[in-house]
């Protein structure tokens, strides 16, 4: 009698333990060992980062005092030669503010003194009587040049600069009239505060 037997039926299989209990056990062991080493590496170098920490913040505190005693010494230096500097410098200027303010005063009186006798002359215009020079010194030596077509006209203009307080002084100087050729129409004319003004 014959008996066929199906070989290929699982129960004829061997079945193949993946994970036995000592391949568990040897996994779980060496998972340990590799975070025991993870662990001691990290706390190993967590240690010397703190050294280094501890080493900076010395050298901080070294430098932060050392700044301080330096910053303190050139703060004891530095402010007497900046005030002896500061009251120097405010020293020269005023000098020099009140040399600019004399300087200032004898421009304005000397500009008051022309801008009156100009003032004067412009204010007293005489129609037909013209202007051609104007001199006057320091010591206050007035002379006026002018050309003119009727002679009387000089001695009406003389009349007007009298009211004139800066030209009164030409009222008591000196007249001179000079026709430079005889069918000339034009008269030059000058007034002086002093004796001294000639026609040429």
């Amino acid at each position: 009698m014959y008996q066929q037997i199906n070989m290929y039926q699982p129960v004829f299989r061997r079945q193949r333990k993946i994970f036995s209990a000592a391949t568990l056990l040897k996994i779980v062991a060496l998972a340990l060992l590799l975070l025991l080493a993870v662990y001691v590496q990290a706390g190993w170098t967590l240690h010397g980062l703190q050294t280094t920490a501890a080493g900076l913040t010395l050298n901080y505190r070294q430098l932060d005092a050392r700044l301080a005693a330096l910053t303190a010494d050139n703060a004891a230096a530095i402010p007497h030669t900046a005030a002896d500097e500061i009251q120097q410098l405010q020293a020269q200027v005023s000098a020099r503010t009140s040399v600019l303010e004399r300087i200032d005063r004898l421009a304005l009186a000397r500009a008051e003194g022309f801008g009156e006798i100009f003032e004067g002359l412009a204010a007293q215009a005489v129609p037909g009587l013209w202007l051609t020079g104007i001199r006057v010194d320091q010591n206050g030596e007035t002379e006026i040049r002018g050309t003119t077509l009727d002679p009387q006209l000089v001695p009406r203009y003389l009349r007007l600069l009298h009211d004139q307080p800066r030209l009164a002084a030409l009222h008591n100087g000196s007249v001179n009239l000079v026709r430079h050729a005889p069918a000339a129409a034009e008269i030059d004319f000058i007034l002086s505060s002093s004796n001294q003004g000639e026609l040429p």
